[in-house]
């Protein structure tokens, strides 16, 4: 936890020397006499962070903190310091720990979903762009000193760590360890009562302070100057415009007539060539043909009006009959068919998407079906085989039963005869004693060979068994390992891929918040300006609605309807008949009164014509004064009132006018004067009608009129008509702005909408493919670890195995070189023992011995047939126990391939089940989509139809209009060239030009004849031409163009910072809201633990909160609810503490001082707030200086002040409450 480690005060205020304040975490108080400076430890943290001005500091001016001592010892220069030490070691950890942190990621790759959060805001020191992040010490100290000469100057200087710096570059360092300026960490004993004393707007500006407001105050200054920039440019440019187009209008007719002129001119020189040449050409041709062509124009004529009227009807019919069927498409629902049409496409591309994972399912399924069966059919063949080894050992267990009962009764037939031959050996001892010892050797050789024998041929057996085991494993990892490492590849690439994907979809995450917030906003101002155009269209209706009722009261209504009339005789309003000096104009309208509206006309017949237009209109009465009847009051001008004080003149004499209506002016004057003030009219009171300049009006008979003129007449001398107050000038403007702003915010909220369902379209298909991906990859993870777990316990096995196959092959190898020797001697021995048989044996002897010898025989074959069995039956078990172990693995995958099937099997109902309910959705969309288009179909087709016919009759008629027009203009030429042809061909002959020009084959004489008389009477009538225009033209055309699209720029970026203006209102009040909500929530739960009541913050006006003040309501136990006014002083006190906490704890800060801010309260109260600083001790350190008990025991350690004798204050020491400081 940062806090403040040190104070060291040197010459400040009550400090002599430097003395040093040591001060630790938690609840700290500084107690001492009244006098003895221990405030000044608080003023000195204010100094030295900058904090609060000298007055915020118990003094005049920065020097009077130097102590008063030092000023005495006639020194050159007073210096007086203090440097503040924090400890930062929290800070000084955090960056450690954060720095390890980051050299430890580096080159890691995370697991599949751990993405870190982006934009936090962490604690101080975590701010990469922070200065005071990743310190070289523990320590950070702020130093302030003040040097003040012997003439009264003073330079005030701030270190950081020793290094100088500016007020605001401290701040900004102070702001990183969350001390604001504006905040209140040191809350002093004028801060309590300031806060209950001062009035409710400017407590409610604490709230913007905590809230930011002014920095969007001012962004709407500058986002204002700005505009105020563009619509002067707007202005100028309108200016600019409006000259442009006078000119291009002026230059247009100009360019108009001169081309108009060029053409004619061209064609008229041109014409004049043919005319010639026509004319001899074609005279003689034409009279005769021109009485047939006349005849023949007629009829044509009385056959196109029979088809066009024919036309018109039809045309009538179609048109009405197109008008029904557009009617009857749009009632069936044509633009219901669009919206189901882009419903079914929306549907289908779901639809396919589902089909694609069906697929895969389906897949996944048989690949899982199929190694089932395989595992099936290996089961069934396991079992087989274990079948047959049991029936195999049955036979044989059988078998070995009888050749055991065989050995034994070989053996017993063996006794019998050694007993027989025990017998006769008594005749023959020597020599039996030889064989004897002969068959023993032999016997123990057997006895070791036998047995030698049996494991040789077990361990062959076992070797075999053992090389199949080997072989069969080998093959397993051999297939294993290839399907494992493409599986691992796979799932590399795949964990690629989702880890890659997880940056676009957070930074499509954050475009989609981004752009909903835009929305947001941009919703919330257009609610708000909706909002106020209703307030302001309603108080627009009430003040247009009173100015109406008004102008029907003072008769401007009527004068509105006579003047719109138009009426001949009218001349106008009397107001709009003379001219004012603006300096007169009050006091003239004062003096004139209703006067000025009344109606001026020529005669009486006008009025009397204007009164019974009223009548009918039921337009309200005028007054009416005709010129041809007015009669003027007769009186003489006073030449002495000349040399009256304050005179100015008669009201008449200030009117400029006609002179037709001075009279008019007159009668509605009479004989009124002009005074300069009151006290000036006064003196000449009773003796004239007299109005002053300030507008006040004194009458002959001694009444005065005056006071404010706030509601003056809306008929003034400027303008002549009535028009309309500022407010309702103000009123139109700002709606017109309110219009213009909620369309673009209109426009906006469209495209962030469209943008917001794109964004999240996107971020839903991103998010979809990305938990596809996830599932996929952590099916693959299994499928990897059991591969895994069967390629390590197959490698184990055959680990074993081959250590197993190694072993009894070392065994094999001795048995198979001590064997030979073993039956190398044992062939001795029955040699040596058949030699001695035949040397010496008497025949009984023989006889017994060969019989002894025929049943050991039997016996040794009856004992290595059993041992064959025995043999056989061991390697009958060792299959069967083979065999169980295949047929427990093969259940084992089994089971895992059933689970896989049966989870594949459920995604693929789930996805079976999405799809069926879009087919089913598909399908009533397409059944509607077919009613629709049905019903549409044919209506549509006939509406087609239709529309054909009507352009098909149109284009008909339009011809034979064409047809009857060009055949009117045939027969009126052919009439008159008829007339003037006899005429005209006597002359022409010898008039022919030379050489003859080529003419036109279908060029009419008569026709070519006309349009030279038209052309020749257009071309004189049109002169003279300003030729110059048609360059002139387009110039200024280009200009006006180029202006008008700045214009339109113009009005963009003028629309665009209202817009930005109203949105930057918008946060305004949004952040206002939150930390006022915030705010008053913190002042409940404070104010409940201090007081044992309720509170809460109220605004006067939560509709608007920037015009309202901000109340302290209150409801101490046992007492009603009371606002901050009417509470006592320890009431207030309580109140004012709780706002300071909830401020507080709104905006937390590493350190708190209170300077004696207890003084107000009682015992209990005290100690209220001393358990209120002890738990708020536990999150900040706490410097309290108090005097009262309660607060100094609760502390955790207390510093002792004081000041004898005048002295210096001096720090007596430092009391802890606990053992652990």
């Amino acid at each position: 936890m940062v806090y403040v480690k040190r104070v060291e005060l040197t010459n400040f205020k009550s400090f002599g020397g430097t003395t040093a304040v040591p001060l630790l975490p938690g609840c700290t108080v500084i107690s001492g006499p009244n006098g003895s400076g221990k405030s000044n430890i608080l003023d000195a943290l204010l100094f030295c962070l900058g904090l609060a001005s000298s007055k915020g500091m118990r003094a005049e001016r920065l020097p009077d903190l130097v102590n008063n001592a030092q000023k005495h010892k006639g020194r050159s220069a007073l210096e007086a310091s203090v440097t503040v030490t924090f400890d930062i070691s929290d800070v000084s950890r955090r960056g450690a720990e954060a720095q390890r942190e980051d050299v430890g990621e580096v080159g890691e790759v995370g697991e599949v979903g751990e993405v870190g959060e982006v934009g936090e805001v962490g604690e101080v020191g975590e701010n990469p762009k922070s200065k005071i992040q990743n310190p070289k010490s523990s320590e950070w100290s702020v130093t302030r000193r003040l040097r003040v000469s012997q003439q009264g100057g003073y330079t005030s200087n701030y270190y950081i760590n020793g290094v100088a710096c500016t007020l605001t570059e401290l701040h900004e360092d102070l702001e990183e360890l969350r001390i604001y300026p504006e905040g209140y960490n040191v809350v002093l004993q004028g801060d309590v009562t300031s806060i209950i004393s001062m009035n409710a707007r400017e407590r409610r500006e604490i709230i913007d302070e905590l809230a930011g407001v002014a920095t969007y105050d001012r962004k709407i200054i500058q986002a204002r100057s700005t505009l105020d920039e563009v619509k002067d440019k707007e202005d100028s440019c309108r200016i600019i415009q409006t000259e442009l187009s006078i000119q291009c209008d002026r230059l247009s007719q100009d360019k108009a007539k001169a081309e108009k002129y060029q053409l004619l001119k061209i064609e008229f020189i041109q014409k004049q060539s043919w005319e010639s040449v026509l004319s001899w050409r074609s005279l003689q041709a034409q009279q005769e043909k021109l009485v047939a062509q006349v005849q023949e124009g007629d009829r044509n004529f009385s056959d196109f009006t029979t088809q066009l009227n024919t036309t018109n009807s039809q045309i009538d019919q179609k048109t009405t009959e197109l008008d029904q069927l557009n009617l009857r498409v749009k009632a069936l629902g044509e633009e219901e068919l669009l919206s189901v049409q882009s419903n079914l496409a929306t549907q289908e591309a779901e639809r396919k998407q589902l089909q694609r994972q069906q697929r895969e399912l389906e897949a996944s399924i048989q690949e899982s079906t199929k190694r089932l069966n395989q595992t099936y059919q290996e089961i069934q063949q396991y079992q087989l085989a274990l079948e047959e080894a049991i029936k195999s050992h049955n036979v044989e267990t059988f078998h070995g039963t009888s050749l055991q009962s065989e050995r034994d009764t070989a053996q017993q037939n063996l006794e019998s005869s050694r007993q027989a031959a025990a017998k006769i050996a008594s005749a023959s001892e020597a020599w039996v004693q030889q064989q004897t010892a002969l068959n023993r050797q032999m016997e123990s050789l057997l006895h070791i060979l036998e047995p030698q024998r049996t494991e040789q041929a077990q361990l062959q057996e076992r070797n075999t068994q053992l090389q199949e085991l080997i072989s069969e494993q080998s093959q397993l990892i051999a297939t294993l390992e290839p399907e494992l490492t493409a599986k691992q590849v796979e799932c590399v690439r795949l964990e690629t891929e989702f880890n890659a994907s997880t940056q676009p979809i957070q930074n499509l995450a954050e475009n989609l918040a981004a752009t909903e917030q835009e929305l947001q906003i941009q919703q919330d101002t257009q609610k708000r300006l909706l909002q106020e155009q209703r307030d302001k269209q309603r108080q627009l209706d009430k003040l247009e609605a009173q100015t109406q009722a008004q102008q029907e009261i003072q008769g401007t209504q009527a004068s509105k309807v006579i003047l719109q009339s138009e009426m001949p005789g009218l001349c106008g309003l009397v107001v709009q008949l003379g001219k004012v000096d603006p300096k007169y104009q009050l006091a003239l309208e004062m003096a004139a009164g209703g006067r000025l509206g009344h109606i001026v006309v020529e005669d009486d017949s006008v009025a009397s014509a204007g009164i019974e237009l009223l009548k009918q209109k039921r337009a309200g009465r005028a007054t009416f004064l005709p010129l041809n009847k007015v009669k003027v009051p007769r009186f003489t001008q006073d030449a002495t009132l000349h040399l009256a004080d304050g005179f100015v003149n008669y009201a008449v004499n200030l009117v400029e006018c006609d002179r037709r209506y001075h009279d008019v002016f007159a009668y509605v004057f009479g004989a009124t004067v002009v005074f300069a003030t009151l006290a000036q009219a006064r003196k000449n009171m009773g003796l004239y009608r007299i109005v002053t300049l300030q507008g006040e009006l004194l009458e002959t008979s001694g009444a005065m009129t005056g006071g404010s003129s706030s509601q003056r007449s809306s008929l003034r001398f400027d303008n002549g008509e009535a028009g309309e107050s500022q407010e309702v000038a103000n009123l139109k403007s700002r709606l017109i702005d309110i219009d213009r702003i909620l369309e673009r915010c209109g426009e906006a909220i469209s495209n962030l909408g469209t943008r917001t369902k794109t964004l999240t379209l996107e971020l839903t298909e991103a998010r979809q493919g990305r938990r596809e991906q996830q599932l996929y990859l952590e099916q693959l993870k299994k499928e990897i670890k059991s591969l895994t777990t069967q390629l390590e316990n197959t490698r184990s096995q055959l680990s074993q195995n081959t250590q197993k196959f190694t072993s009894a092959q070392s065994r094999l190898e001795v048995l198979n070189r001590e064997l030979p020797e073993q039956e190398t001697q044992l062939q001795h021995l029955r040699h040596t023992l058949a030699e001695l048989e035949s040397s010496q044996t008497p025949s009984e002897w023989q006889q017994i011995q060969a019989i002894i010898k025929n049943q050991e025989q039997e016996l040794q074959q009856r004992e290595t047939a059993l041992r064959d069995v025995q043999q056989q039956l061991k390697n009958l078990e060792n299959q069967q126990q083979r065999l169980q172990e295949k047929i427990e693995e093969s259940q084992t995958r089994v089971i895992q391939y059933q689970q896989e099937e049966t989870t594949g099997k459920q995604q693929q109902a789930t996805v079976n089940s999405q799809v069926e309910e879009l087919n089913n959705l598909i399908t009533t969309i397409q059944a509607n989509l077919r009613k629709l288009e049905e019903n549409l179909g044919e209506e549509k087709k006939n509406r087609d139809t239709a529309e054909t016919e009507l352009r098909s009759l149109l284009l008909r008629q339009q011809q034979l209009q064409w047809e009857i027009e060009k055949l009117q203009e045939t027969q009126q030429k052919r009439r008159e060239d008829l007339t003037a042809l006899q005429n005209q061909l006597r002359d022409l002959g010898a008039e022919l030009p030379s050489p003859l020009p080529e003419v036109p084959n279908k060029v009419d004489l008569e026709d070519l004849q006309k349009e030279l008389r038209s052309l020749g009477k257009r071309l004189q009538a049109m002169e003279p031409v300003n030729m110059l225009a048609l360059e002139e033209f387009d110039k200024v055309q280009g200009r006006l163009q180029e202006l008008t699209e700045k214009l339109e720029t113009l009005e963009g970026e003028r629309t665009e910072l209202l817009l930005r203006i109203e949105n930057f209102t918008t946060l305004r009040q949004k952040a206002f809201k939150e930390a006022f909500d915030a705010v008053n929530e913190n002042f409940q739960s404070i104010f409940a633990i201090l007081s044992d009541g309720d509170g809460y913050l109220q605004l006067d006006n939560p509709e608007d909160p920037f015009n309202s003040g901000l109340n302290l309501v209150a409801h101490p136990k046992g007492k009603p609810v009371q606002r901050l006014a009417s509470m006592s002083g320890g009431e207030k006190s309580l109140t004012a503490l709780s706002f300071i906490f909830s401020l507080q704890r709104y905006r937390p800060s590493p350190f708190y001082a209170f300077d004696e801010v207890d003084m107000f309260l009682d015992g209990s109260n005290v100690e209220r707030l001393a358990r209120m600083i002890k738990q708020q001790a536990e999150q900040a350190q706490f410097i309290v200086v108090s005097l009262r008990r309660p607060m100094i025991e609760s502390a955790q350690r207390t510093i002792g002040v004081t000041q004898a004798r005048g002295a210096y204050t001096q720090v007596l020491g430092i009391k802890l409450q606990s053992s652990d400081h």
